[in-house]
């Protein structure tokens, strides 16, 4: 999720732009594929929690 060369890094999303990252994840951006077909809606909220708490070092 840090620094990948064909995405997004997630780390890096503003804190107050939940919707986009969800988007983001969801149908993809940029080179990054859309998550949705693998990933549930509570589990990309999930991520986002994760994400959003600081729980990436």
């Amino acid at each position: 999720m840090e620094n990948p060369q064909w995405a997004i890094d997630l780390t890096a999303f503003p804190k107050n732009q939940k919707i986009r990252f969800m988007d983001s994840v969801t149908y993809g951006i940029r080179g990054m594929p859309a998550w949705e077909d693998i990933l549930k809606t509570e589990e990309i909220q999930a991520l986002w929690t994760y994400v959003y708490t600081g729980g990436i070092k």
